[in-house]
């Protein structure tokens, strides 16, 4: 990023040497107009400069002007730097500014600024033009956080034309343990090995890197907030995934991080399920991907704004509890083989980014290879007490080949889905898929939850919803909702209860 900039700033200053020589520029002072009054630069952790930022300063006189001076307002001592019109540094003095025209000052913070004693720094660049003063905010986050860099590349070859598939990784220290006392930042994948593990505490927030992941390899363990109990704090102080750009135009953002891969990759483990517990995963490609015959463990889960899928379960096996699935590009959910139990859960996928290709849930027992080779995969997926929705007419989609297995199961719960399919390869009146007492393609109403604030999502069953004590509980039923509100003898279907 530094050898940009400054290449930039030599050939600007180049182009400018041969061209003002004989323009006057005696106008009298003007007040200036900017692009913008406020600059946010990037999040800066410790040790990462931020990307460039660019304000025009418009010169709105019918006379060429010299703006007396242009600084920074804490001076040398400023951590960000600007470049005027291809001259780099803190001050400048004497802006020429054509009639009509406009001067461009490229901005970036240093990575100096991580150590600063200040969570959110500010500082000012100051216009002074004859009898005017006139000044525009910079405005940056700065942090402090453990680094996750890659040091290996795996290449993945490719046949004629396509270039071939690299991802840059880091092996982890065997056994981490990530404490929530600093954030953690991952660029590209961060593996846990074979034989090792990853326990992240409560509360830990990790950002990740666009292209990049946590990597769980064969025999490798994560465990997230693992031994929480059900109780009134659940998802107070939750666990969170999220990309690295922190401005709050970024807050709500999909698809900033995830590589080829996916978000959180999970391979086969002997040792074991993955457990994540009290859990956000957002912005990402692919939230989770589960890998053939890897076993998970979610309870009182968020993964939601995924470019792509929340959750891709590819013949493994899952346990759902208390989760909340939100809006994706693609799926909420989807299942290519494998065995999957969802319970008290709520699949919702809202997603108003772009048209969307897939259903809120996805289910197929087969896939086909590039030439067009057909592969069963057998699948058992029970969904108890859950919501599957959205803003489409059918939100659950079954593709069913006779070549495997599909033992799928839909028990009091509601869903929003075609009663007619074509080919007929479901009927709402089988009470083996169909069991219980579900309810079909109804307006629920849902409002905003308060773990979800400002995504623009609501998922949480309105106080007079029919979702709202529809079912008993099992003894499998956590006594808390996702929210840790106490459910009664009677409970709301989905993930959460009214508030």
């Amino acid at each position: 990023m530094q050898l940009r900039f400054y290449i930039f700033v030599i050939l600007t200053g180049l182009g400018l040497s041969n061209c003002r020589n004989t323009v006057v520029f005696n106008g009298e002072p003007v007040e200036l107009v900017f692009s913008q009054d406020t600059v946010l630069l990037d999040t800066v952790f410790t040790g990462l400069g931020s990307s460039t930022r660019l304000l025009k300063v418009y010169n709105p006189s019918a006379e060429n002007i010299n703006v007396d001076r242009v600084f920074l307002g804490r001076g040398a001592s400023s951590f960000y730097r600007m470049n005027v019109d291809g001259v780099s540094g803190r001050s400048l003095d004497n802006l020429e500014i054509l009639a009509g025209d406009s001067a461009y000052l490229f901005i970036e913070i240093t990575p100096d600024a991580g150590g600063a004693n200040e969570m959110v720094y500010e500082d000012s660049i100051v216009f002074e033009n004859g009898p005017y003063s006139q000044s525009v905010r910079l405005i940056t986050a700065v942090w402090d956080a453990y680094y996750h860099f890659p040091n290996r590349v795996l290449t993945i070859a490719q046949p004629e034309p396509y270039p071939d598939i690299k991802i840059p990784y880091g092996i982890l220290p065997c056994n981490s343990h990530w404490s929530n006392d600093k954030p953690h930042v991952i660029y590209g994948y961060a593996v846990v090995d074979s034989a090792c593990s990853l326990t992240i505490d409560e509360g830990t927030q990790v950002h990740v890197h666009n292209g990049g992941g946590i990597w769980i390899y064969k025999d490798g363990l994560l465990r997230v907030d693992a031994t929480a109990t059900s109780s009134p704090d659940n998802l107070s102080n939750p666990v969170i995934f999220q990309g690295d750009r922190l401005e709050p135009g970024y807050e709500w953002v999909p698809g900033q991080w995830g590589g080829v891969l996916g978000g959180i990759f999970m391979m086969e483990s002997t040792a074991g399920p993955q457990i994540l517990k009290n859990t956000i995963i957002k912005n990402a490609t692919t939230g989770i991907r589960l890998d053939s015959a890897a076993e998970l463990e979610l309870e009182n889960v968020i993964v939601t704004h995924s470019s792509r899928v929340n959750f891709y379960g590819g013949f493994g096996q899952a346990e759902l509890v208390n989760t909340l699935l939100g809006p994706a590009g693609v799926y909420s959910f989807y299942g290519l083989g494998g065995q999957y139990n969802v319970s008290n859960s709520t699949i919702l996928n809202g997603w108003t980014f772009s048209g969307r290709e897939g259903t809120a849930l996805g289910l197929s027992n087969y896939f086909e290879d590039g030439n067009g080779v057909r592969y069963g995969r057998d699948l058992l997926a029970n969904f108890t007490g859950s919501i599957i929705d959205g803003t489409l007419d059918n939100e659950v989609g079954l593709a069913i080949d006779g070549s495997a297995s599909f033992n799928v199961r839909f028990d009091h719960s509601a869903l929003i889905i075609d009663p007619n399919p074509d080919g007929g390869h479901y009927s709402l009146e089988d009470t083996i898929m169909f069991s219980g007492t579900n309810l079909y393609n109804g307006f629920w109403n849902y409002v905003e939850g308060p773990v979800l604030e400002g995504a623009g999502f609501e998922y949480v069953p309105d106080s007079v919803s029919v979702l709202h004590g529809r079912i008993g509980p099992s003894p499998q039923t956590p006594p808390y909702d996702m929210h840790g509100t106490l459910r009664n003898a009677l409970i709301t279907v989905g993930a959460s209860n009214p508030l």
